[in-house]
């Protein structure tokens, strides 16, 4: 049996053509997305903040709760997460972990009695907070079998000019990492401690990177075996702004309700480096083609041994993403010193993600508004306290952003939470649990080929040191 070695290196960009790594509507809903780390107190509860302020993380959520601050505080917040990903390809199923030690949020706010004593504007509060929007940390690999498709059916150096158009195998590894963040600086205000508002400008980072492998391996009618792997690399990296607005009212002593508005996220220059050859179905282009190769030729143990190697120029490529904006409104009832109970409704449109510059994204935007809709999202979170000891809880709901999924439910979670307080001191820790269902595709829509599934879980443990003056 003659056996054909193919070695390809492509380190290549992913365009709308290519689904092997992420193309631009995916990028685009990846960095609208937000996994959002805050303080241990924050993350127990689940993020129900919008209309309890009095929390550093929640100043991005809604501006308006730095007002309800007594005394000035400083946070900073570590976390230690594992992320185990099961992947599931034609019957098959991968285990991949991951892990990964961040410190998610640093932050400050500032209180400020009114110079003015006769005025109903009791206090002003200037804040400051980093918090990780997203972590980028994830690495799978899955086996399977298709049984109907190859993507590289032809040898280059094969001057019999076989098709191997039988799939015997395909291996696929994905390999992703990075952060996003978010550095927000905060400005409020309390009306007779009834009414409260606030505003913040946020600056957004983004740092990105993927690597793929696809091994196929793949045979003729006559035994003979093809053993292809394709590789490829992209690399992103932007900075961006965007604002909120907010408000808390008080109409009963117990009631509170909030609502927020945090603007599209403004990302005027992305920058991505990538070696970029498409690929194209209509046309057979298999990414050998066109490229210089070197033939090393040997005979070992009964069959012949051809390499082709490849390793292209690196590319720098520019281009701009506006992302949704998005909507909160929340609603808690307070407990006096015993506790508190909260809940938040949110909105984002994720078919209003726009790519522009660089690119005629004209195609691309059209498909986000075809394919993604509006996605909303429930939180709730409680708090039990018993002196200097609080309880807490919470739990989180998310649609998915795609409009014909099967499940309309994306992301799920539960948090638990335990708080210390001491006369200047206060140590917290929390809890969570997430679960999440996607899918990702390594051919193009146009092959018949499933996608991978993905059932995501994500274990996380914080805890945040804080101290008052």
């Amino acid at each position: 049996m003659k056996k054909i070695y193919i070695f390809s290196i492509l380190l290549t960009l992913s365009s709308t053509l290519m689904a092997q790594s992420l193309g631009f509507r995916d990028l685009g809903l990846l960095f609208t997305q937000e996994n959002y780390n805050g303080t241990a107190r924050y993350n127990a509860m689940s993020g129900a903040f919008g209309a309890l302020g009095g929390e550093l993380s929640a100043i991005y959520q809604n501006p308006a709760g730095g007002a309800v601050f007594a005394k000035s505080e400083v946070s900073v917040t570590h976390s230690f997460s594992r992320l185990n990903t099961d992947a599931i390809y034609y019957g098959n199923t991968s285990f991949n972990s991951n892990t990964s030690s961040r410190f998610p949020q640093l932050g400050i706010v500032l209180v400020l009695d009114s110079p003015n004593t006769d005025s109903n504007w009791t206090k002003f509060t200037f804040g400051f907070n980093y918090s990780m929007l997203n972590d980028f940390r994830k690495n799978y690999s899955t086996l399977g079998n298709n049984k109907n498709f190859v993507r590289y059916n032809l040898h280059p150096l094969d001057s019999e000019d076989i098709p191997y158009n039988n799939p015997e195998e395909q291996y696929f590894e994905n390999n992703t990492n990075g952060i996003s963040e978010v550095y927000t600086l905060s400005i409020a205000s309390s009306y007779k401690d009834l009414f409260y508002i606030g505003s913040s400008l946020n600056f957004h980072a983004i740092k990105f990177s993927q690597e793929t492998i696809l091994n196929e391996i793949s045979s003729d009618d006559n035994d003979h075996i093809l053993d292809t792997q394709y590789s490829q690399y992209i690399s992103e990296s932007s900075t961006g702004v965007s604002f909120g607005i907010g408000m808390i009212v008080k109409p009963f002593r117990n009631l509170r309700l909030g609502l927020a508005y945090q603007s599209p996220i403004w990302y005027p220059v992305i920058t991505e480096e990538s070696n970029a050859i498409d690929y194209d179905p209509a046309n057979g282009y298999s990414g050998y083609q066109e490229q210089g190769y070197l033939d090393i030729y040997s005979e070992a143990e009964g069959y012949y041994q051809n390499t082709y190697s490849n390793y292209p120029g690196q590319n720098l490529y520019e281009y701009s993403l506006n992302t949704p904006k998005k909507w909160t409104v929340s609603a808690a009832i307070t407990l006096g010193q015993h506790g508190l109970i909260s809940i938040d409704y949110h909105q984002k449109n994720y078919n209003f993600i726009r790519l522009n510059k660089g690119y005629d994204f004209s195609e691309t935007n059209k498909e986000i508004s075809n394919l993604l809709t509006r996605a909303r999202g429930i939180r709730g979170g409680g708090e039990l306290r018993f002196n200097q000891i609080s309880l807490r809880g919470g739990a989180f709901l998310e649609e998915s952003p795609y409009k014909f999924e099967e499940s309309n439910i994306y992301k799920k979670g539960i948090s638990l939470g335990l708080g210390l307080k001491f006369k200047n001191t206060k140590l917290d820790f929390a809890y969570q649990y997430s679960k999440t269902n996607d899918q990702y595709s390594i051919y193009h829509s146009s092959e018949p080929i499933q996608n991978i599934a993905l059932l995501n879980t994500t274990r996380r443990i914080t805890s945040t040191l804080s101290f008052t003056f």
